[in-house]
């Protein structure tokens, strides 16, 4: 079974991974942006809310297989610790420390939303505003970090969904929120 392991194609699958993820949080933040300005239609809204909270789940998920592969990786492994515990990894601490942020981040977005109805609506709001930074934090690790920035198409990948993201927040903030949207005032009073 360990031979087994050892021989996947690891290194490909943490690559694969840590972009996939990548993609599927910045699709999931831009939509979570786009579902959220006012105006938008009931069903429109709705269909943009359940495809936000989809890709930001996939996203999760395959991030955190990312961080898991780097442990049964021969060719680099980290320990459970360098990735539980933030800038504590041998190569790369800082960038592998906002990796492990980005994660914590992550799970406590995709938590605190399925449980969005137990919670009160500013508190939510607030938590969720930390998707900025931990997407920015996603970003740099994966950038900076990631071998496979050397490709321009996986470049401009990076630069084209920061600037989606930056974009429609700018879009977002300057807009404002309706206080008579019922999905912002949804939640615990």
């Amino acid at each position: 079974m360990i031979d087994f392991i050892l021989n996947l194609p690891l290194w490909q699958m943490i690559r694969f991974s840590g972009i996939g993820a990548y993609i599927l949080i910045a699709i999931g933040i831009c939509t979570g942006i786009l579902s959220s300005m006012p105006g938008l239609k009931p069903a429109i809204k709705g269909k943009l809310i359940k495809f936000h909270r989809s890709m930001t789940h996939y996203g999760m998920v395959i991030g955190l297989l990312h961080g898991v592969i780097t442990i049964i990786d021969p060719y680099m492994p980290f320990s459970w610790s360098e990735i539980l515990i933030p800038f504590t990894a041998q190569h790369s601490p800082f960038l592998n420390g906002l990796g492990t942020l980005s994660a914590y981040g992550l799970l406590l977005l995709v938590f605190t939303s399925d449980f969005r109805h137990k919670i009160p609506n500013k508190v939510w709001h607030t938590l969720h505003i930390f998707s900025y930074p931990t997407f920015f934090m996603t970003f740099i690790h994966g950038f900076v970090l990631g071998t496979d920035t050397s490709v321009p198409e996986i470049r401009m990948m990076y630069l084209i969904s920061m600037v989606a993201v930056v974009f429609l927040g700018f879009i977002r903030f300057i807009i404002g929120s309706s206080e008579k949207d019922p999905y912002l005032t949804q939640g615990a009073k």
